[in-house]
């Protein structure tokens, strides 16, 4: 193994050899793997903890209050998935990513572990779990924000101590792995939530509120609830800037961002209530949280509302339920009127609660389905499950192969002076980005 290319390859040649469905509902086999590793590795969480989850804005969350985190002075890791562009943005401290030598290192580390003791039921997402948390670990930081893969109280990435748990907007995903109704998705989310610890829960339905709130006071840990305990109130949404107010106990903060979009609000506003928190005792704590408003002022990640150009504009977002997409195309009909939007989700999503939204606006639709699953035999059907429930809707045309699809909304986008949108998966997202266009 004597580059990133042969790690890779090697952490991939485990991809699906865990039934993930039975793993994630049935036992913790997924955390004692990442366990047991660490364990031989020496590792110690010497660094706070945030603990992330939810359905939408976890990986938003996540990079916004890492990046506040930095603005203070601290060195802070953060660890998010999927990747967008480099397998590297997954593991980054201080916004640096990994460097190629560090993951080639610690991933033989691994290999070794896993070949001296035999195991051989192991997830490419345990994998990168444990290069995250020993990587952290060895760069002494003062901070992790760590993003859960799935679910949380069986997520691999739950072997964390947290001083704070975040929980965002929850809704239907994974459901053949969480659960079907939101009380068993809930239950899977808030099983993050440590003893003695402190809780900060985005604005959710009241099935999911009252059992964060149960699960909270059962482990005797503060709860703090967006649009109760703190609020933002927006004063511009365009597609350039987003402003609003922060409140909270009538004392108020103004951002302004270019993270776009009226949800990033409420994700920003989770992320700052929590770099409020672990600042409270600080001193001169007002110029850190300034700090933290600034350092999001010119902040962007990528596939959240992303401009790739402009005149006629191209927008990639990585929305792959029915809820996060309904918040996005708010949003972006806010901007436009009419669109061209190439629609391109994996066909275990909810496609029909996407679809149906969709089917209701008004814009000429492409069908597709990402590159990503290329390799799956499922593949050649995934696009085709999207497109049957248009039902030979007008507007609407399939385009199997994604590549093709993005050149013709690119050629009818420039031809017509019309605003696109990618939407449907973070893959696709990370696939349009691949183009190099």
């Amino acid at each position: 193994m004597n580059n990133i290319n042969e790690a890779l390859n090697y952490i991939y040649s485990f991809m699906g050899k865990k039934n993930s469905k039975n793993l994630h509902k049935n036992n913790f086999n997924h955390i004692n793997t990442v366990k047991e590793i660490l364990n031989i590795l020496k590792y110690k969480q010497t660094f706070k903890t945030i603990h992330i989850t939810g359905t939408k804005g976890k990986g938003s969350t996540t990079l916004v209050l890492s990046n506040m985190l930095k603005s203070a002075g601290y060195k802070t890791a953060s660890f998010v998935s999927p990747h967008i562009i480099n397998v590297r943005e997954r593991i980054a401290i201080n916004n640096e990513w990994i460097s190629e030598k560090d993951f080639v290192d610690i991933t033989k580390k691994i290999k070794n572990i896993l070949e001296e003791k035999e195991i051989y039921n192991i997830t490419v997402f345990e994998i990168f779990t444990v290069i995250g948390l020993y990587y952290f670990y060895i760069q002494n930081v003062d901070y992790a924000c760590v993003e859960v893969g799935i679910g949380g109280k069986l997520d691999c990435t739950n072997i964390v101590d947290s001083f704070i748990s975040v929980i965002t907007s929850i809704s239907y995903d994974h459901t053949e792995i969480l659960g079907n109704t939101i009380e068993e998705i809930t239950e899977q989310k808030a099983g993050i939530i440590k003893e003695n610890s402190i809780v900060v829960s985005a604005w959710q339905e009241k099935e999911s509120i009252n059992i964060i709130e149960k699960i909270a006071k059962e482990k005797n840990s503060k709860l703090y609830i967006f649009k109760k305990d703190f609020n933002a109130d927006i004063i511009s949404n365009t597609n350039k800037i987003l402003k609003f107010n922060y409140i909270e106990n009538n004392k108020s903060y103004k951002f302004e961002t270019t993270l776009l979009g009226e949800h990033q609000s409420e994700n920003i506003s989770l992320a700052f209530k929590s770099f409020k928190l672990l600042m409270n005792n600080m001193n001169n704590n007002e110029k850190l949280f300034y700090n933290a408003i600034d350092s999001i002022k010119n902040f962007n990640i990528n596939a959240r509302l992303t401009f790739v150009q402009r005149n006629p504009d191209i927008i990639i977002d990585g929305a792959h339920n029915s809820k996060s997409l309904w918040r996005v195309l708010k949003t972006v009909y806010e901007w436009y009127d009419y669109l061209i939007i190439l629609f391109a989700p994996l066909s275990e999503k909810d496609i029909k609660g996407m679809s149906d939204i969709l089917k209701d606006i008004n814009a000429f639709i492409i069908v597709s389905s990402p590159n990503t699953n290329k390799n799956n035999d499922n593949k050649e059907n995934d696009s085709c499950k999207t497109y049957q429930y248009f039902n030979g809707k007008e507007n609407t045309i399939h385009i199997e192969d994604f590549n093709e699809a993005v050149k013709y909304m690119q050629k009818l986008s420039k031809e017509k002076n019309i605003p696109a949108l990618v939407i449907g998966s973070l893959y696709s997202a990370s696939d349009y980005f691949s183009l190099n266009i």
